[in-house]
């Protein structure tokens, strides 16, 4: 959550001297300022370590000329060469620098002033004027440094070491450099302590909810302050509701910690559907009732319940967990996703039915919050993937012991009073731990925060832990991938009945947007992990047995053979793949009906969920592809999404709006256009959360089926035509969807997310480019080769197509649309118009514009 400071009457100390010649102006009697600054704007980069950072003249002109937030992973090729593996997606990592220049035109010794960085991987180092001001080794923190000591009147230099050069530091693509925001906060020399302000609520009654508001107050100055604290309560559209004050004396060079008390009188709550956020605007008045500082805090007042009997109540109202797991990277942008592309993905979400994100396995931007904060979705707040034994070659267990306790205390205390964030997950299946530094961990976070249950990802306790067979220490407990067995709850249940279970990563199925297969694909047997390579177990359902839901096959014999991945794309050029493993085939693609998975369909997976009561929900792996973790090269991600790295839904989604939404939807899959297929029997799968739904081809009727919570299937011989579906609630028609075959000439179909762009929020907006005949018909084998050029007061940032195995690098602004589709994403960067061009290389033209204000 980003603090708004209340404006005060008064003129700010900083003028920074910018490449765009920002300057303000400073009032030397008045040093009672707060100010914070967002400075992303005019930084040098260089890769590489051969910079002399103590050097103040240094000569940065060869340098790239970067704005914040930067991800230089995402810049280079793709290739088994960088160091990086099939975890980390073979992108390149190694060392980074950064540099800025500051001119500060008055003497800073006067105030306090903070450097903040949102996010940094990893094992950064911070010089400022060739001082070193410390070491941030995790690299999914928010971290900040008092630079007063530090800073001089005149020029000042900023420069960020990044030291990446051990890429194998995750199970995922992580990301390299600075990716998330930077800030320089001004203070007073009394001033509320940064991270030190937080608000608890207390349920009196039905009626009545008390605010405990805790600040510590931070006396810098050499002389005693007395004077007043001020805590007002407002609503969100700032109405007073209430407010109290206190007495305050602090000595000189001193702090206090002071806990207030607001009454509200029937507050309105946070809830999922309308998410109400309050805030509280902190005060300091010195003896002469003279405003010194100001701190503003928004929060929610909600009410959680756990039950090992009935769940998770929200409010004393029962609530499912509708949950999905997400990595912080985004295609094209890497680590570094701009706040308006999270925006869009989160509202993807919502509007899917989704209810609830867990952070897997690593804090999120502070804008994650916020997002969910406004939108009204829960977070399952995840810290680390492991502690002190490594998973990844390079991952922070290499680190833990010493940093864990540091790194903790910035976590709780950067997302304690955001009312999205209901539950602490201290680890993800983690390797060979111990029961003490599982307690130490919950310890510790309960000593700062113990509003929050902990949970843990994954078996818990962990397999091989010591005592493993005891009763779980957590307040809830965890199922990763052992949730999708047959009768796992139920056992455990039956074991432990006063413990709350909740699904944290079920279930795991696969999918590539636009490709089908009517027989049933188990990732051990058909498309296995590399772990399962390594254990022996792959091309077999060894040590599966008997645990697995069953999917049928759709057909006796697959009807979509020619569904083949022999070939990898790089722009437009096809290379073979070289299959050195013993099963039948590399299955690059998976199939978009249900029947591609570990151990479970989706639908049985949520099957359970409904059943038993005591299962308070699940989150799914995963919201959207991710790169890395991916299945071997050349594939770049694991297609776990129910959104493809292009941010474009498949099948899946509408599968789960049809499982989790309320509002009408009926969907049809696969596509209707079959070239070849004539008189093949293709089964016709729908989705809807109606009543019935009669399905249409050539609008004859195929017949009405009733909807009993699992998805509906027809057989039907293929004919060209139009194939469509109309879903009825009490017999009246409330939602359709219809496909119909694609023929002739291909054209291009271009349509932006949003028409207006804000250039000073350097907001990007997703340019959707589809493939389609004359009618508007989607050609859902299209593979066009597309080129995207960008004039004016944007640039292109990147494309992509969802394509697994599509390794055109990211700088480029050509590449083959994937399944009919291909996603351009544009980014403002000025005022003006945005003038975007599109051709394919058959000589297809379509020109849109975007405005930027």
């Amino acid at each position: 959550m980003r603090p708004f400071f209340k404006p005060l009457p008064l003129i700010v100390l900083l003028s920074i001297l910018y490449t765009s010649c920002i300057q303000r102006s400073y009032n030397k009697k008045d040093s009672s300022i707060k100010y914070s600054l967002k400075i992303n704007d005019g930084w040098y980069f260089k890769l590489g370590d051969n910079y002399n950072y103590k050097k103040d003249s240094y000569d940065h002109s060869s340098w790239s000329h970067i704005d914040l937030p930067h991800d230089w992973g995402v810049e280079g090729t793709y290739d088994t060469i960088h160091g990086t593996d099939w975890q980390s997606g073979y992108l390149p990592a190694g060392i980074g620098w950064y540099r800025k220049e500051l001119l500060l035109k008055e003497n800073p010794k006067e105030h306090i002033i903070e450097l903040q960085f949102d996010g940094i991987y990893m094992n950064s180092t911070i010089y400022v004027n060739g001082n070193l001001v410390g070491n941030q080794r995790y690299g999914y923190i928010s971290f900040f440094y008092d630079v007063t000591p530090f800073l001089r009147k005149g020029k000042n230099t900023i420069a960020v070491k990044v030291n990446h050069s051990k890429p194998k530091s995750a199970r995922w693509y992580t990301g390299s450099g600075i990716y998330r925001n930077v800030w320089l906060r001004v203070k007073p020399k009394t001033h509320f302590k940064t991270l030190e302000q937080y608000v608890n609520t207390v349920f009196i009654s039905d009626s009545l909810t008390l605010i405990d508001a805790y600040v510590t107050i931070l006396n810098k100055n050499n002389r005693n302050l007395t004077g007043k604290l001020v805590q007002k309560v407002f609503s969100e559209n700032l109405h007073l509701l209430n407010s109290s004050g206190q007495d305050i004396n602090i000595a000189p060079n001193d702090s206090i910690v002071i806990s207030g008390e607001v009454e509200l009188i029937k507050p309105k709550l946070w809830s999922l559907e309308k998410p109400n956020r309050h805030l509280i605007v902190n005060e300091i008045y010195n003896e002469s009732n003279k405003l010194i500082d100001s701190d503003t805090i928004y929060f929610g007042i909600r009410k959680i319940e756990f039950s090992p009997e009935w769940g998770f109540k929200l409010n004393s109202k029962k609530t499912k967990i509708k949950g999905v797991c997400m990595h912080h990277a985004a295609g094209i942008y890497g680590a570094a996703m701009p706040e308006s592309i999270l925006l869009y993905k989160l509202k993807m979400l919502k509007n899917m039915g989704c209810n609830a994100i867990r952070t897997a396995h690593n804090p999120f931007s502070p804008e994650f919050y916020t997002i969910c904060d406004s939108l009204g979705l829960l977070v399952l707040d995840e810290v680390f993937d492991g502690w002190e034994e490594e998973k990844a070659e390079d991952d922070y267990g290499l680190y833990f012991e010493e940093d864990w306790q540091k790194d903790l205390t910035s976590w709780v205390k950067n997302n304690r009073n955001h009312p999205s964030v209901f539950m602490y997950s201290i680890g993800n299946e983690v390797s060979r731990s111990t029961r003490e530094t599982q307690k130490a961990l919950m310890d510790f976070i309960k000593n700062i925060d113990d509003t929050r249950p902990i949970t843990q990802g994954g078996h818990d306790p962990t397999r091989g832990m010591k005592d493993e067979l005891l009763k779980t220490q957590l307040d809830i407990k965890g199922f990763n991938g052992d949730g999708e067995e047959i009768g796992r709850y139920e056992s455990y249940h039956e074991e432990y009945p006063m413990v709350p279970i909740i699904a944290t990563e079920v279930p795991h199925t696969y999918q590539t947007r636009g490709v089908y297969r009517t027989q049933t694909h188990w990732r051990r047997k058909d498309f296995p992990a590399k772990w399962e390579i390594k254990g022996g177990s792959a091309g077999t359902m060894r040590g599966l047995e008997g645990k697995c839901y069953p999917i049928p096959n759709l057909s006796e014999n697959e009807i979509f053979s020619e569904e083949k991945t022999e070939y990898y794309t790089v722009k437009d050029s096809l290379y073979p793949i070289i299959n050195p493993n013993f099963w039948k085939e590399n299955l690059y693609f998976q199939s978009s009906y249900d029947n591609a998975t570990v151990r479970s369909s989706a639908r049985k997976a949520w099957q359970k969920v409904e059943e038993l009561d005591y299962l308070m929900g699940q989150f799914r792996w995963t919201a959207f592809d991710y790169l890395g973790e991916t299945n071997q090269w050349p594939s770049r991600f694991a297609n776990f999404g129910v959104i493809d790295v292009a941010n474009l839904p498949k099948d899946h989604y509408y599968l789960y709006q049809s499982l989790w939404s309320d509002e009408p939807m009926v969907h049809i899959l696969p596509h209707w256009t079959h070239e070849g297929k004539e008189g093949t029997v293709i089964p016709v799968v729908v989705y809807t959360n109606t009543d019935d739904v009669e399905l249409f081809l050539n609008n004859k009727s195929l017949g009405r089926q009733s909807y009993k919570g699992e998805q509906l299937v027809w057989n039907v011989p293929y004919t060209p035509g139009n194939l469509h579906a109309k879903a009825y609630k009490e017999n009246r028609l409330v939602a359709e969807k219809s496909f119909a075959t694609a023929k002739g000439n291909h054209f291009l179909s271009v349509k932006a997310n949003k028409e207006t762009l804000s250039y000073r929020q350097r907001e990007n907006a997703l340019v959707f480019i589809d493939i389609v005949d004359k009618d508007g018909n989607l050609f859902p084998y299209a593979d066009d080769f597309i080129t995207i050029s960008v004039e004016g007061a944007g640039i292109l940032k990147g494309v992509d197509n969802g394509n697994p195995i599509d390794l055109t690098p990211y700088s480029s602004n050509s590449k083959k649309a994937f399944r009919g589709k291909l996603v351009a994403f544009v980014e403002s960067n000025n005022s003006g118009k945005i003038n975007i061009n599109i051709k394919t290389k058959g000589a297809n033209e379509v020109k849109i514009q975007l405005d930027c204000k």
